[in-house]
């Protein structure tokens, strides 16, 4: 027995024995390409830091990252900077958690850095081998684990925002002058300046800014003599929630031929006000509202956000189906939507559907026979009633016109009146021609008066299932 134990206790495999643990900072040091990195680490006196049990995710610059640092600065090496300030920056790659690039996400990490700022990721090319960090490193290689943490390598030293988006504007008055005189007479100047709402959440805003020289050439030296509500409503329509980097604007969206589905590099983005929104088509010669607008600066980081400096004056036209007001087509398949079931026994209302191949209110996979897409996940509803309804919430219905189609499979189903609250959609349509997937059909054209996630609901007329599989919304323009 005293043998066995004795051996126990010796087993040099043991993850009991702190030996056994590799913490980061040891192992760094072994990688020549990070020399320079470790050697920043030790003059800001860091390198205790990474060998305690963390966790920690660094994002690290190589070598060449730091020659082109010292170009940049106007230095030579490391000693010609301080501690702190060395320090500063190393904070700022530092974040006190376990972040794997499969969790990068695009803009403004999660977890702030160690003084509290956050970096910003661009991801829209693959997070894996692609990231951007604050528009100017490339994150080249992800995922090196070690007990306190891991390591993202990088190809630059990015130093961490000093100001928020009003203090730059306040600071770069021969620049932004009668832009920030404007945002304060608005009272949208504090919005813009704050790290912290009035709930103390950290903001995350993103500004499209309009220099001295832009305003000039379209007639506008002063907001003095605007009415403020006019104001306002032009301030808010520069200023979008969250901050990312412009290339993530324009996402793009494969065609499927058989619900008319188009190709597109488009998107719509909602303004703060909720109710007008920014159209970006990376197909245009311009980036921003169908038009001639461009970005003379793009992705300049701020504490609090983003600013992207446009080329023209823009300004958002409020008539309804304007072909100026561009919208994005929506695709609304019922299988990944948030959905609510009425009058099926056994569900409550906002109950999501479950995933099986039997019941009246379900999710299940059709082969598609009938239909260039091979299987479909699709939504099967049931009602017990007349009156018994559907409800689905459509996201990013911008206000205007669209028409409206559905994809359905047939077969002995029931008739149904599409509604928008009480206004009701086309005239009641039966939902049981052919037996194949591909039964379009036009629904009904619709004008929302209001832009956001909007129910949409089908009541039933005639007694009978329904089995969907989406809507396509397609804007009508007068």
């Amino acid at each position: 027995m005293a043998v066995s134990l004795s051996a126990c206790r010796d087993n040099s495999l043991s993850y009991m024995v702190k030996d056994r643990q590799v913490y980061m900072f040891d192992q760094i040091s072994q990688d020549t390409s990070l020399s320079l990195t470790v050697q920043a680490l030790q003059i800001a006196n860091m390198a205790p830091t990474l060998n305690t049990y963390g966790p920690f995710t660094f994002f690290a610059p190589d070598n060449a990252g730091w020659k082109q640092y010292f170009k940049n600065k106007g230095k030579t090496s490391l000693t010609d900077f301080t501690a702190a300030q060395l320090k500063t920056v190393l904070t700022y790659l530092i974040m006190p958690t376990r972040l794997y690039a499969a969790n990068f996400i695009q803009g403004p990490q999660a977890t702030a850095s160690g003084a509290g700022d956050f970096l910003t990721l661009d991801i829209s090319k693959g997070y894996k081998y692609n990231a951007i960090a604050n528009g100017i490193a490339h994150v080249y290689q992800t995922d090196i684990v070690f007990s306190n943490g891991l390591v993202h390598k990088m190809d630059a030293v990015i130093d961490p925002p000093t100001l928020t988006i009003g203090q730059f504007l306040s600071q770069n008055p021969n620049t932004y002058s009668v832009l920030t005189a404007g945002l304060q007479r608005a009272g949208l100047l504090d919005t813009l300046t704050l790290l912290n709402d009035k709930n103390n959440t950290r903001v995350a805003l993103t500004l499209f800014a309009e220099t001295n020289d832009v305003l000039k050439a379209a007639g506008i030296t002063t907001f003095a003599n605007m009415p403020l509500p006019e104001l306002k409503s032009f301030m808010l329509y520069h200023i979008i929630k969250g901050a990312n980097f412009s290339s993530s604007y324009t996402p793009y969206t494969a065609p499927i031929a058989g619900i008319k589905l188009i190709e597109r590099y488009d998107n719509t983005i909602l303004t703060l006000d909720n109710q007008n929104w920014i159209y970006f088509n990376l197909a245009d010669l311009k980036l921003i509202n169908n038009s001639t607008i461009g970005l003379s600066a793009s992705d300049i980081l701020m504490r609090n956000g983003i600013i992207h400096n446009v080329d023209k004056h823009m300004v958002f036209d409020t008539t309804i189906d304007n072909q100026t007001t561009k919208r994005t087509q929506i695709y609304h398949y019922f299988s990944l939507a948030s959905s609510f079931a009425y009058g099926v026994t056994g569900f409550a209302a906002g109950a999501p559907p479950p995933t099986t191949t039997s019941g009246n209110w379900r999710i299940y996979a059709e082969s598609g026979t009938g239909t260039t897409r091979g299987t479909i996940n699709c939504l099967f509803y049931s009602p017990h009633a007349t009156n018994d309804s559907l409800t689905s919430i459509v996201k990013n219905i911008r206000r205007g016109t669209y028409r409206i189609e559905a994809n359905y499979k047939g077969g002995g189903r029931g008739t149904y009146q599409l509604m928008c609250g009480n206004d009701l959609i086309g005239t009641p349509l039966n939902y049981g021609l052919g037996t194949t997937w591909e039964q379009k059909v036009f629904v009904g054209n619709y004008t929302f008066k209001q832009s956001g996630d909007i129910k949409l609901k089908l009541v039933c007329t005639v007694v009978g299932g329904l089995d969907l599989d989406c809507f396509v919304l397609t804007p009508v323009y007068k």
